[in-house]
């Protein structure tokens, strides 16, 4: 633990919630379904006690709450380091790996919770180091997956909007801490969650300039260029090189980008319409379905209609007009749906992938690009290393056409045209 000063508070709470919170909560039975009796030892709870809400002082965690103006902080009430990091673990171990047996939402709010007490305990002393870093990785996992596997999720149950808000908190909390570090020191773990914020932050242009800054030895890891890779086609509106892309992502980096996807589909849509329409003219869904990367033509046919474009059979007819402004005001927001490309790519457990042992994510940031485009970061190279490495514009000459007598041709009010000077 390190000092900012000489009035920093140092916790000497050794168990994950201190006793006089245990017995209050258990008085005003405030207690949660994973801290009592009924959820550790069922084979223990009698029938005297079935109803009621019975703590288990091992499994009763420090809930969340926020500080009066005024009150002096006991002590006693915050807990330390190795604490800290020890109850994270106990919520990815014996919380988060129940998912098979209990609701991921039910999950979600009771770790959503504790996970803040233990921010807030961090915040009040002040701590930094390795522990506080591993904190903040599980948490910034935790807040990735449930993002996606609460997206179908109705909005009193769930709100995605509060979620990434925290997303983006302890990303950026934790990348602070990277920046106070050695590069080499923690250069797989910190591209590992460079690129997630960069994902989850899609299109923004503070992002994008942290990343172009990055040390060398962060830079250069194979995860966090094909993140670059994918902002840039965002910025460049290549939607179909970024749906292209994101197939080559692993499961959590899917996962952090996946809530932009229906905003990226409905940008691309609008440029399809502006670009094709003409009288009668229809695009047939399957063309949509491998350019936007739906699961199906129901869902492409659904989310078409969404937009007032009308759909028959095995075709979308393009409007005349901004897609934008013809759909309707009350109309409701595209929420996010899940994604067979992304469930396809879950193979671990949900206690190995918040400890992040995923062997996939592991081989991209360790992997590293060429030297020539670790080089050119930033400056829109393609990342591909089987493709092949275009020049400049400026360098690149036209290939010159005998045939091609000048570029507008001879029609009457158009001119003579001008040959082209190589």
């Amino acid at each position: 633990m390190e000092e900012y000063g000489k009035d920093i508070i140092q916790g000497t709470c050794l168990e994950m919630c201190p006793a006089s919170e245990v017995s209050s909560r258990e008085k005003q039975r405030r207690l949660h379904f994973f801290e009592t009796v009924a959820f550790t030892s069922p084979s223990r709870c009698s029938e005297h006690h079935l109803g009621k809400l019975i703590a288990d002082p091992r499994a009763v965690i420090k809930e969340f709450s926020r500080s009066a103006a005024g009150r002096s902080i006991d002590p006693s009430e915050l807990r330390p380091a190795n604490v800290l990091l020890s109850t994270m673990n106990y919520l990815i171990e014996e919380i988060a790996s129940k998912d098979n047996t209990y609701s991921w939402q039910m999950i979600y709010w009771f770790i959503f919770d504790r996970a803040r007490a233990i921010r807030q305990d961090l915040v009040v002393q002040r701590i930094i180091g390795k522990p506080v870093m591993e904190i903040f990785e599980r948490i910034c996992r935790f807040h990735i997956l449930s993002g996606y596997r609460l997206c179908e999720s109705p909005l009193d149950a769930f709100d995605p909007k509060i979620n990434n808000d925290h997303t983006n908190e302890c990303l950026k909390r934790l990348l602070c801490f990277y920046d106070e570090e050695d590069p080499f020191a923690y250069r797989d773990t910190r591209a590992e969650f460079e690129a997630y914020y960069l994902l989850h932050n899609l299109g923004s242009f503070e992002a994008l300039n942290r990343a172009v800054n990055l040390p060398k030895e962060v830079k250069n890891s194979c995860l966090l260029q094909l993140a670059f890779d994918i902002t840039t086609c965002i910025m460049l509106k290549n939607f179909v090189r970024f749906f292209r892309l994101v197939k080559r992502l692993p499961f959590l980096a899917c996962c952090a980008v996946h809530k932009h996807m229906q905003q990226v589909r409905g940008d691309a849509l609008a440029a399809i319409n502006t670009a094709y329409f003409c009288r009668n003219a229809s695009l047939p869904l399957a063309l949509l379905l491998d350019m936007l990367n739906f699961d199906n033509a129901q869902d492409a046919g659904e989310f078409c209609s969404h937009f007032g474009m009308e759909v028959s059979g095995t075709s979308v007819k393009l409007v005349k007009g901004n897609l934008n402004s013809l759909k309707s005001s009350d109309a409701p927001l595209i929420r996010a749906r899940f994604s067979n490309l992304i469930d396809t790519k879950l193979t671990l457990t949900t206690r190995d992938l918040l400890n992040g042992k995923c062997s996939e994510t592991k081989a991209l940031v360790k992997s590293s690009v060429p030297e020539l485009v670790s080089l050119t970061f930033g400056k829109g190279i393609c990342i591909d290393q089987n493709a092949a490495i275009v020049e400049p514009r400026s360098v690149v000459k036209p290939a010159f056409n005998p045939q091609k007598q000048s570029y507008f041709g001879r029609g009457r009010g158009r001119g003579r045209g001008k040959k082209p000077v190589y």
